[in-house]
């Protein structure tokens, strides 16, 4: 029988004890076998959700690692600690998932590469949208080429979890922890997509804001400031020739999460949109079909039922040798980081800024 991978997953926050608890449920020959956290709220949850003895709970991400429980890491901490735990991992020999943003900067984003690089280990980015049914079906009409060239991607993401009521200073709104607030949040994601899509960013010009400028702390009832955006506007150009607008918000009142992905290339229209539901909005084909309008299709059942199930599977593949064009990898993760990067550059000096300035910096 063959024996499953072991998991250990630091941090057990909103994001790993929903999205990653649910995908590693789904995924082939993988256990989660170890969590770590520095709130013991959240240990006992993990607790709970795997079953786990209390030597597997750990509130110090190297004790984790030392311990040998685990094979594999998954990494869903704040993302000041993201580069520094990943680091810490390589250097134990051991493959590292790690949520997106991958840091606080390229450079450091650039040290993981290179250490993952040197070690010869695999180290698989979060980039959750790659790993949607309906967004695999959109990448794949879009690489068959039944639009043609592209000229404009429109993509939004905006939704209003800034605005919920009584919401208080965590770590997402501190920029010492987070760097950036809803273009790392959010935004990374979008970035991704267009990368994946292989339309890369060439430049752009940006700009960032903060509607809700103070919160009250975590552990008292004193206000103080909100240092991340809460809204980013991105225009792009990208390598092919064609143009990306992004939108970003999470103070876009009545909306849980709205996310559009519009395409239009020489020969027609696709759309995504969350709220509609699986399958995609074309136009596109002979001048009869075009005259017929926008229609709705559905998405194939090969490409599957539920969410981002396949994650983590990506992630496990990708430790055993395995990879396809869906795998997130280092390089895709310091891609995005390079032009967050460019965003919060061009945003504080209020000009045009080529994606190539930060590469070059790198070296």
């Amino acid at each position: 029988m063959k024996m499953k991978k072991r998991v250990g997953i630091i941090g057990y926050g909103m994001v790993a004890s929903s999205n990653h608890k649910k995908s590693y449920a789904r995924a082939k020959d993988a256990e989660v076998v170890a969590v770590c956290d520095v709130n013991k709220k959240a240990l006992e949850r993990a607790k709970n959700d795997f079953g786990l003895p209390d030597e597997a709970l750990f509130d110090d991400y190297k004790k984790l690692i030392d311990s040998g429980i685990c094979e594999m890491v998954d990494i869903c901490t704040p993302n000041c600690y993201h580069c520094e735990q990943a680091k810490y991992a390589l250097n134990a020999g051991l493959p590292v998932s790690i949520e997106k943003p991958v840091g606080m900067n390229s450079q450091e984003v650039e040290e993981v590469r290179k250490l993952a690089e040197e070690k010869g280990l695999p180290v698989f980015i979060c980039f959750t949208w790659r790993h949607m049914p309906t967004t695999r079906y959109l990448k794949d009409v879009i690489d068959s080429g039944v639009v043609g060239k592209v000229y404009h991607c429109y993509i939004k993401c905006i939704k209003e979890s800034g605005l919920w009521e009584g919401r208080r200073l965590e770590w997402r709104f501190d920029k010492e922890l987070c760097g950036t607030g809803v273009l790392c949040d959010l935004g990374s994601h979008m970035i991704d997509f267009l990368n994946w899509m292989n339309e890369d960013i060439v430049g752009l010009s940006a700009n960032l804001g903060i509607f809700i400028k103070e919160r009250q702390k975590l552990d008292s009832d004193e206000w103080a400031p909100v240092t991340t955006d809460d809204y980013a506007n991105v225009l792009a150009d990208l390598k092919s020739g064609a143009t990306a607008n992004i939108e970003l918000s999470r103070c876009a009142k009545t909306e849980s999460q709205l996310v559009e992905f519009i395409v239009y290339g020489e020969k027609g229209y696709i759309r995504y949109c969350n709220y509609v539901g699986e399958g995609l909005e074309i136009c596109y084909g002979s001048k009869e079909e075009i005259k017929k309008g926008k229609q709705r299709v559905a998405t194939p059942e090969k490409y599957g039922k539920h969410g981002a199930i396949y994650q983590s599977q990506s992630f496990l593949d990708y430790a055993n040798g395995k990879s396809d064009s869906f795998t997130s990898t280092i390089d895709d993760g310091l891609r995005a980081q390079m032009i967050i990067d460019a965003v919060v550059r061009s945003n504080e000096e209020k000009r045009y800024v080529k994606i190539e300035e930060i590469e070059k910096e790198l070296k």
